[in-house]
C-alpha cells in the first residue's frame, strides 16, 4: 500500500515495506528481518537486490587508532533475484532523530579489524564470511537460483558506526541504506529570480528505525530496537535526496 510521507530531503512519495519471516533453515535468519522488495511510483525499469538484518547492535571492540572503544553496528545480507549480476556499493548513515536534540549523522566505516573482531562475535565458526561494505562494491553479486533457498547464496555484511557514541548517545535513530537497486529520480526547480534551475538528484533508499529506552546512559548490547512507529511499519521504501546542483538559465 502507497503512502504519502512528508521528510526532511525525502521525496514524498513512498512506500511502507511489509516484513516477513525468512525461509532459510540452515542459516540463523530468526534474528534477521527480511524486506520486500517494493516498486514505487518514482521508479523507472529499476532493479533492486532483497535485504535482511539484525537490529543494531553494541560492543566493545579493538580499533586499530584508538584502541578499545564501544563501537554500534549491524548484520546484514543481500542477495540478487533480478534476473542478472548486479555490482553494487551499499551505504549505510545513521541519523539521529530525538526531538531538541541536535541531528546527527554518521556514516559506515568499513575498517577491516574492527570487522573481523565482530566476527567472533557474530561467526565464531566463520559460516558466512562477513564482508565489508567497501569488499562487497567490488563484488558481482550473482543470480540467486531458483531451485534453492536464495537467502542460503547471500552476500554477507556488517555496517559499522565508530563514532555514534562519542558524539550522541540516541534513544531515536534511522539507518538509510542506498546502492541496493539502481534506481534514480531527477527534478528541476527553476528560480526566476536568479535565473538559475536547481537540480535535485535522489537515490531509491531503505530506511529502518529504531529505539533505545530512554534515559538510557551505559550501553548494553541489546538496547536498541525496532521501532514500528506505532503499527505504521519500521522499514520503508524511499526516493531521497543524495546531491543537489545548479544550472544558470541560458542567455537569450
Amino acid at each position: 500500500m502507497l503512502n504519502t510521507i512528508r521528510l526532511p530531503k525525502v521525496l514524498v512519495l513512498c512506500a511502507t515495506v511489509a516484513v516477513c519471516g525468512v525461509a532459510a533453515a540452515q542459516l540463523p535468519e530468526s534474528q534477521y528481518r527480511s524486506v520486500d522488495t517494493t516498486v514505487l511510483p518514482l521508479d523507472r525499469n529499476v532493479w533492486t537486490l532483497n535485504f535482511a538484518y539484525m537490529t543494531p547492535k553494541i560492543a566493545t571492540v579493538e580499533t586499530p587508532d584508538k584502541g578499545r572503544r564501544v563501537v554500534w553496528y549491524m548484520p546484514y545480507y543481500l542477495y540478487n533475484k533480478t534476473g542478472a549480476p548486479r555490482n553494487v556499493v551499499p551505504e549505510f548513515e545513521l541519523v539521529t532523530k530525538d526531538p531538541d536534540s541536535d541531528i546527527m549523522s554518521s556514516l559506515d566505516e568499513a575498517q577491516p579489524s574492527v570487522v573481523e573482531s565482530l566476527k567472533k562475535i557474530e561467526d565464531p565458526l566463520g559460516k558466512f564470511d562477513f564482508q565489508t561494505s567497501v569488499n562487497i562494491s567490488k563484488l558481482k553479486i550473482p543470480v540467486a537460483k531458483p531451485d534453492t533457498y536464495p537467502e542460503s547464496q547471500a552476500i554477507h555484511g556488517i555496517a559499522v558506526w565508530l563514532d555514534v557514541p562519542a558524539r550522541a548517545n540516541p534513544n531515536n535513530f534511522s539507518v538509510y541504506v542506498t546502492g541496493l537497486s539502481d534506481g534514480l529520480a531527477k527534478k528541476e526547480l527553476e528560480d526566476t529570480t536568479k535565473g538559475e534551475t536547481k537540480i535535485i538528484v535522489s537515490r531509491k533508499t531503505l530506511r529502518l528505525d529504531f529505539k533505545r529506552p530512554v534515559g538510557a546512559v551505559v550501553s548494553k548490547t541489546d538496547d536498541i530496537k525496532v521501532n514500528d512507529n506505532n503499527g505504521l511499519g519500521s522499514e520503508t521504501w524511499l526516493y531521497r535526496e543524495s546531491s543537489t546542483s545548479t544550472k544558470k538559465k541560458a542567455a537569450k
